[in-house]
C-alpha cells in the first residue's frame, strides 16, 4: 500500500499525526464540548502554533478565551483575523461585540454588532446580534439616568416629555419643563441645551445666552457647539457660525449618537461633502433604525452630486418612516427637484 513506508528511512518523513494543527483543533472542540474551557484554549493554542494560516482556529481559540474572561486578548486575535482575511471571518464582529460589551464599552460593542448585521444580515448570529444591540441600548439609557435617585422617577419623565413636546413644536410647553429639570439639577447640560433650542425656535435671544453660559461652564459641550452652529447659520451669520462649524469639522467621536449629531449638523449647515464622508461609514442597520438619518444621508448626497442615489435613498427613508422623507417626496411631485427643496430640519418630529 502507497501509504505505508517502504523502509525505515522513508518512514522518519512521515509527520505524526499528532503534530498536525488539525489534531490540536479537534481535541479542543472535544474539552470545549466536555466545558474544560482552560484545557482547550492550551489545545487551540497548539492547533494556531502549528497552523497559523488557518483562521477557523484562531476564531475559536478568541472564542473560548472570551468564556474564559480573556476579552481583550480574544478581541486582539479576532481583529488580527479581520486584518489577515478579507472574507468569511464576519463573525468576527459578534464576537467582539460581545467581548466589548462584557469589558463596559457599550459603544464599541454597538458598532460591532451593527457591523455584524451589516455584512451577514441573514447569518447564523444575527438574531442574538439584534438582541445584544436591544441591551446595548437598555444599558445605555441607564446609564444616561444613573446620576439620579430612584425618587426622581418623575422628574426623568418629565425630561423625555419635554423632549417629545420639542419634537412636536410645542415649545412654550416644552420650556416650563426644562426649566424644572434645571431647577431641580443645575449641571444637566442636556436640559440647557434643549431649553437654548426652544428658545431659538422662537426666536428668542435667550437661546444664544444659554449656549455661550454652557461654554463657559462646560468647554467643549458638543451638543453646544453644535446648537450654536446651527443657530448662527440659520440667522445668516457666517462668520459668528464659522468657528463652531470648525470645531465639529475636527471631532470624530466614539460615541454613536455623538457621531450623529456631529454628522447631522454638518449636514444642516451646508458642510455636504464633510457629511456625506461621515455618514457613508455607518453601516445600512443604523440606517433602518433611524430613517431621518437616512434621509440626513440622501440630502448630504443630492448636495455632493450623487443625484440619482439620493432620489432613491429618499424613497427608502419614506418607505421606512421619514416624515421629512415623505414631505421632500410630496413638493417633488409638485415643484420638481431643486438643491432649495432638499434641505434638512433636525427640528422635527
Amino acid at each position: 500500500m502507497g501509504l505505508i513506508p517502504k523502509d525505515e528511512h522513508e518512514k522518519n518523513k512521515v509527520v505524526p499525526l499528532f503534530q498536525s494543527g488539525d489534531y490540536f483543533f479537534h481535541r479542543g472542540i472535544e474539552a470545549y464540548r466536555k466545558n474544560h474551557l482552560h484545557r482547550a484554549v492550551k489545545l487551540f493554542e497548539r492547533a494556531v502554533k502549528i497552523t497559523s494560516t488557518e483562521p477557523v482556529f484562531h476564531v475559536q481559540l478568541a472564542a473560548v478565551l472570551s468564556e474564559v474572561g480573556e476579552y481583550e486578548r480574544s478581541n486582539e486575535i479576532l481583529q488580527n483575523v479581520l486584518d489577515d482575511n478579507e472574507t468569511n471571518v464576519e463573525e468576527c464582529y459578534f464576537f467582539m461585540a460581545n467581548n466589548y460589551a462584557y469589558l463596559g464599552l457599550f459603544e464599541r460593542a454597538e458598532r460591532m454588532a451593527l457591523r455584524y448585521l451589516e455584512t451577514s444580515p441573514n447569518e447564523r448570529f444575527s438574531e442574538d446580534a439584534k438582541d445584544l444591540l436591544e441591551l446595548l441600548r437598555s444599558e445605555r439609557e441607564e446609564e444616561d439616568w444613573e446620576e439620579f435617585d430612584d425618587h426622581e422617577d418623575e422628574l426623568i419623565a418629565q425630561h423625555e416629555r419635554a423632549c417629545s413636546l420639542l419634537r412636536q413644536g410645542k415649545l412654550e410647553s416644552s420650556i416650563e419643563l426644562l426649566k424644572r429639570i434645571i431647577e431641580m439639577h443645575p449641571t444637566y447640560w442636556a436640559a440647557y441645551n434643549h431649553l437654548a433650542e426652544a428658545y431659538f425656535r422662537l426666536g428668542d435671544e435667550k437661546a444664544f445666552e444659554i449656549s455661550e453660559s454652557i461654554l463657559e461652564k462646560d468647554p467643549g459641550n458638543l451638543f453646544t457647539i453644535a446648537n450654536l452652529a446651527v443657530f448662527y447659520t440659520k440667522k445668516g451669520k457666517a462668520k459668528k457660525a464659522e468657528p463652531f462649524i470648525k470645531s465639529l469639522q475636527r471631532v470624530y467621536p466614539i460615541d454613536g449618537d455623538h457621531y450623529v449629531k456631529v454628522a447631522e449638523t454638518l449636514c444642516v449647515v451646508g458642510e455636504y461633502q464633510l457629511a456625506y464622508e461621515r455618514l457613508k461609514e455607518l453601516g445600512r442597520w443604523e440606517f433602518e433604525l433611524r430613517p431621518d438619518l437616512l434621509y440626513t444621508f440622501g440630502v448630504a448626497m443630492y448636495h455632493v452630486g450623487k443625484i440619482e442615489r439620493a432620489q432613491s435613498v429618499f424613497t427608502r427613508a419614506a418607505d421606512s418612516g421619514s416624515k421629512q422623507a415623505k414631505r421632500l417626496l410630496e413638493k417633488q411631485k409638485v415643484e420638481g427637484w431643486s438643491e432649495d427643496l432638499v434641505c434638512v430640519d433636525i427640528w422635527v418630529d
